[in-house]
């Protein structure tokens, strides 16, 4: 027999069972103000992440690190986390802490009443909530953000704590079972990625042609080469190129994980890579065949062959191919980007912690790097684009099948949240 619905009064929610009720977040819960104090050095750093609160070292902070946490929150067992700010573009939102802990005073941290709601249950409730950024329409600030007094009046549908246990339970169970898949798929992924930098360190330290002569290249980060390949200093292959850019021209950008753009980023998502000037002659000029980096993420693989006209960030540095030399810059990149040679880069750069690391051309252009002939350059280059294609497809494939599950996952959180499934009673 079909469940007896209402309508909840929220547009977002539609219909749900007729003996839910409607609250406000308030009645739910509690806003924590436990500060840490002089207990910060003995307590757990804890983050939150797109896969919940986890435990974090200190050192392993990006970005600025406070001088103190003496004024982090405390986060007990249960504790749900909320972050309440740029609620149009941020990658966390919430999650319910396994951990005793600290965590940054500018999330939300909240306590359950557990005469009207469980910790289990609100998490998913949230869940629900900031899928589909839910709460934006309620911030009508610059920066998308709610106060604890705009969250505690919003609407909130309660079903009875019965319910509720039967409801988390239920969804305990079958999300643990959708992400042990998501986990494996997302480990095939990871070991995918693997194989591609193998494939690509192999290729642009020993060849891809078979059983020939190898010799030591007297560069430790790169070790035995062909032994009719040659080792050169940047400074002998490339010059700096500092040319201003035009109003006619695409403005790239370069990724650590794909190289160079081969077309101008969109309007919408240029805010995130770069602050984009209206004046274009501020840019550099960039051509075919050219290698770009980004100095500030250089220790990081931020390289690229550029393989269209166009031009890039003034904070990017730009190197051309000196007169009479023969190289494919393709070739370039792909030695330039493999573990081996970001540690070298990570070595030459300039910068008191890793986020002000520079590289700048004085330094850059002393690195070693081996080189083959340009017909070898082109085969190798060649052959990686070939095997980055075939392997990136099957990463595809994984991904996708990554991105379902977790819309299918939202999607029975969603049914079972709302009411438009029900939880059997035993």
């Amino acid at each position: 027999m079909a469940r007896e619905m209402k309508d909840s009064g929220i547009n977002w929610v539609g219909k749900i069972p007729s003996d839910w009720s409607v609250q406000r977040n308030k009645i739910c819960f509690d806003c924590s103000k436990d500060i840490i104090g002089d207990k910060s050095e003995e307590t757990q750093l804890l983050s939150l992440t797109t896969r919940g609160i986890k435990e974090k070292r200190p050192e392993d902070s990006a970005g600025k690190v406070p001088e103190t946490y003496d004024t982090y929150q405390v986060v007990v067992p249960d504790n749900i986390v909320l972050c309440l700010f740029d609620l149009d573009v941020s990658a966390v939102f919430s999650g319910i802490s396994p951990y005793y802990g600290m965590i940054s005073p500018a999330y939300k941290v909240l306590k359950c009443r557990h005469e009207w709601i469980i910790p289990r249950y609100s998490a998913y409730w949230f869940s629900y909530v900031f899928d589909g950024r839910k709460f934006k329409h309620y911030s009508k600030n610059l920066r998308y953000t709610l106060n604890y007094d705009e969250f505690a009046v919003l609407p909130i549908i309660l079903p009875s704590i019965d319910e509720q246990q039967r409801i988390a339970r239920f969804l305990d169970t079958e999300c643990a079972r959708i992400d042990a898949v998501i986990e494996q798929t997302r480990a095939s992924i990871e070991e995918y990625k693997k194989l591609k930098q193998a494939v690509i360190t192999q290729a642009v330290t020993k060849g891809i042609r078979p059983n020939r002569p190898m010799k030591d290249s007297g560069v430790e980060w790169i070790g035995e080469i062909p032994a009719d390949w040659k080792v050169f200093r940047i400074a002998n292959l490339y010059d700096e190129r500092n040319e201003c850019g035009s109003d006619d021209l695409p403005i790239l950008t370069v990724s650590i994980n794909s190289g160079i753009s081969d077309h101008e980023v969109a309007d919408e998502d240029q805010i995130r890579v770069f602050i984009r000037s209206e004046d274009k002659t501020k840019y550099k000029r960039v051509y075919p065949g050219d290698l770009a980096y980004n100095m500030m993420r250089a220790w990081q693989g931020a390289f690229g062959a550029v393989r269209v006209d166009g031009m890039i960030s003034p904070a990017y540095v730009v190197a051309k191919a000196k007169q009479g030399e023969a190289l494919d810059s393709r070739y370039v990149e792909a030695l330039l980007r493999t573990p081996s040679a970001i540690e070298e880069m990570h070595r030459y750069s300039h910068g008191i912690t890793d986020f002000r690391l520079r590289l700048y051309w004085p330094e850059f252009k002393n690195i070693r790097i081996c080189v083959p002939e340009i017909e070898e350059q082109c085969e190798i280059a060649d052959y990686i684009d070939r095997q980055n294609q075939t392997i990136d497809d099957l990463i595809a494939k994984k991904e996708h099948i990554v991105s379902e599950l977790l819309n299918y996952k939202q999607s029975l959180i969603l049914e079972y949240v709302t009411g438009k499934k029900e939880v059997s009673v035993p």
